[in-house]
């Protein structure tokens, strides 16, 4: 199938319509860098596979912004030669839905059978893999469209088997490889059930094994045949525990009941004879509370608190008289020390004078009678010193004393009265004690009741307390004989259920036997699958290996490493292609020609190996081959090379070219040029890129007049 019109609308970066017209054996595509060159490309492949799959971003940005419509629309129409048209694909997108029609000797088909249409034409063999566009895409990828960003991605990137894979495809093992995928898949989820199975038939043994001892131990156990139940005495038993509280009525002795029967009467009986006891604990309590009772002082504490009253009355009167004779006492001792200090002045003026009695005043100058006035001057000296105090404080101290006895007779009723209310209080505490345990024993007690009704009812009590300890030892009887009983029931159904188990366990062992089995089987074929899937890549690639070769000693790819082949292989049931340069002459080979080989040498090794894919195919997806500007990728020596291979593929195949030198895009022209009237080249310039998209160009290329010649030179 060739390509023979595309015409772009909306997409990437073509936003405008543009027509191509690529009916043609050779199409150059020149345009600068970011003129459109691989939006052109791409478009080819958006509209044979609905994706572009190394913008693995949103599909929302093959619109493009200054679309008029706002959508993305690509119609490419093809035909099986030059001339003679057959299909045609339209695929749009609006941003949020995609459409695809596909139009075929007039009729139109849309939706899922256009898909499938387009299918069928282009590529069968994707038609029963898991995602058909996906396929598709990966294989006009990998023969038909070399991408110029990812160039040596099959060499470079690509894993051994995702280079298996791709291989696969190509040469029509693809769903093969899919079939082996799907195996494993579900031979893991097989091999998971099988896991499970095998796990629940070691829990089934483990279970058995529990069983078996449980069983050997009630075996052991059961060292005495149980005896015949006396119904009679079952029945009494129960009739005598209804009257001790008991409100479980009796099962028949051998029913399913009885055991828990009697396990919940014997919970109610030991409950009913805690109470007794805790009854004939509150009676003892009681007993001793009445004697304390009794043993209280409760005298009367009024005349007290009078006397107290009328003590702390005259004892407020006994302070004020202290208070007031320790006034007149300070004021008193007052006086006696300003009487004191004049009687000093005095003494000391009287000293001070007689130093200087003269004739005559020292003062004054007057005569005074000198003698006179020295006695009594003498006289005052002589009396100085400190005069007797008048009061010795006795009415103070006896008034302390009245107070002190005063105060003391006070704290000792005090005393007394706290001793009288904290007996009363004790008297209320007992009351309310004695009330509250009479109460919850549903009895009447006082002060005065006797000790002899206590003792009634306590002996009521513990009667009660020797019946109930009865009813729980015949219990306990009944239930070792049940127990009993129910041992030899247990030995049975645990006898009969271990056998149920192993049998059960004999058909899951046959059953797991029978899937093991099967799984065995399936690995079997599993395996058989890989083998026959790398043996069908290993013979195509050896069909390959030749065209390989040849191309690669053409492009001239490294002067040492001149030879070049695949190598095909199953590591842990994976198949591994991988890619091995040599040096004929010395021996030496890589597996690893990244690490051996320059990037521009590694670029030409990629462009061997997707021509020779391309050219080994015998009904690709397009016979065509669409190189996206190989120039940026090859040194111009692998260049000259590349441009003999294209020469001669131009005779089999579609030959797309693209470049952003204008110079190489001559030179393909001329090189591409047609060859006779029945072929045509056309050269398409994309030129001065706008809002709209480039300005596109075409220009028919013919073929040369003059026939070429050759011209030997003498040396």
């Amino acid at each position: 199938m060739r390509l023979q019109t595309v015409e772009i609308s909306g997409f990437r970066g073509f936003a405008a319509d543009s027509l191509f017209d690529v009916d043609a054996d050779a199409i150059v595509v020149v345009g600068a860098n970011g003129n459109g060159k691989t939006s052109f490309y791409d478009a080819i492949l958006w509209a044979l596979t609905g994706r572009v799959q190394r913008l693995s971003d949103s599909t929302q940005r093959l619109v493009n912004r200054f679309s008029d419509s706002g959508q993305a629309r690509v119609r490419v129409r093809m035909g099986v030669e030059r001339g003679a048209h057959l299909l045609t694909v339209t695929r749009t997108f609006d941003g949020k839905e995609a459409r695809i029609s596909v139009e075929e000797s007039g009729e139109i088909l849309r939706g899922p059978e256009a898909e499938g249409r387009l299918i069928r034409v282009l590529w069968s063999n994707a038609a029963g893999a898991v995602d058909p566009f996906s396929t598709l895409g990966n294989v006009l990828t990998r023969s038909v469209y070399l991408q110029q960003d990812l160039i040596s991605q099959f060499i470079d990137d690509a894993s051994d088997h995702d280079r298996f894979n791709a291989i696969s495809e190509l040469v029509g093992a693809g769903r093969i490889t899919d079939l082996q995928s799907e195996l494993e898949r579900s031979k893991a989820a097989w091999s998971k059930a099988t896991n499970a199975k095998s796990a629940e038939l070691n829990l089934l043994r483990n279970r058995i094994v529990n069983l078996e001892a449980r069983l050997a131990e009630l075996r052991a156990r059961q060292t005495v045949q149980p005896v015949e139940m006396d119904n009679a005495e079952w029945s009494t038993w129960w009739a005598d525990i209804a009257e001790l509280g008991v409100t479980i009525s009796g099962p028949p002795p051998l029913s399913r009941e009885s055991q828990v029967a009697i396990d919940n009467a014997m919970k109610q009986l030991d409950a009913e004879r805690r109470a007794l006891e805790r009854k004939l604990h509150l009676i003892d309590q009681i007993s001793g509370d009445l004697v304390a009772l009794s043993a209280l002082d409760r005298s009367d504490p009024s005349e007290g608190r009078a006397v107290l009253a009328t003590l702390r009355e005259r004892i407020n009167v006994l302070k004020e008289d202290v208070r007031e004779e320790q006034a007149r006492m300070s004021k008193a001792r007052s006086i006696q020390a300003e009487l004191e200090e004049y009687v000093e002045q005095m003494h000391t003026l009287a000293s001070i004078a007689l130093q200087h009695l003269g004739a005559s005043c020292p003062v004054c100058e007057q005569t005074y009678d000198v003698e006179g006035t020295r006695r009594r001057l003498e006289l005052m000296v002589s009396r100085a010193g400190a005069l007797p105090f008048v009061d010795d404080g006795e009415n103070l101290r006896a008034a302390l004393e009245n107070l002190s006895t005063a105060e003391s007779e006070a704290l000792r009723l005090e005393m007394s009265l706290r001793q009288q209310e904290s007996a009363e209080a004790a008297y209320s505490s007992l009351k309310q004690g004695i009330g509250k345990r009479a109460l919850e024993l549903g009895i009447q007690v006082e002060e005065e009741t006797s000790s002899d009704y206590l003792l009634s009812v306590r002996k009521d009590v513990w009667s009660a307390i020797e019946n109930a300890s009865e009813a729980q030892n015949r219990g306990e009887r009944f239930a070792l004989q049940l127990s009993r009983m129910g041992d030899a029931a247990s030995i049975n159904e645990l006898a009969s259920e271990i056998a149920t188990l192993k049998q059960k366990l004999v058909v899951e062992q046959r059953d797991l036997t029978d899937r093991t089995r099967t799984g065995d089987r399936a690995q079997i074929i599993i395996e058989t699958l890989r083998e026959s899937a790398s043996d069908v890549v290993a013979e195509r690639i050896q069909n390959l290996q030749p065209l390989l070769t040849d191309m690669y000693g053409r492009v001239d790819v490294h002067p040492a490493f001149q030879a070049v082949k695949f190598l095909t292989s199953v590591v842990r049931g994976r198949g591994r292609l991988t890619t091995v340069v040599s040096d004929p002459q010395s021996a030496v080979e890589s597996d690893a020609p990244e690490t051996v080989l320059s990037s521009s040498q590694l670029n030409a090794l990629a462009v061997c190996t997707f021509l020779s894919l391309n050219m080994g195919l015998e009904k690709p997806p397009l016979d065509a081959i669409m190189l996206d500007d190989p120039l940026q990728s090859l040194d111009d020596i692998n260049l000259l090379g590349l441009i003999d291979l294209l020469r001669q593929a131009k005779e089999t195949r579609q030959l797309f070219v693209s470049t952003h030198d204008a110079r190489f895009g001559s030179l393909l022209g001329r090189k591409l040029r047609p060859n006779s009237v029945h072929q045509r080249t056309v050269l398409i310039t994309l030129d001065g890129w706008g809002r709209a998209g480039p300005s596109v160009d075409h220009r028919e290329i013919h073929a040369d007049p003059a026939p070429m010649r050759l011209k030997a030179v003498a040396a």
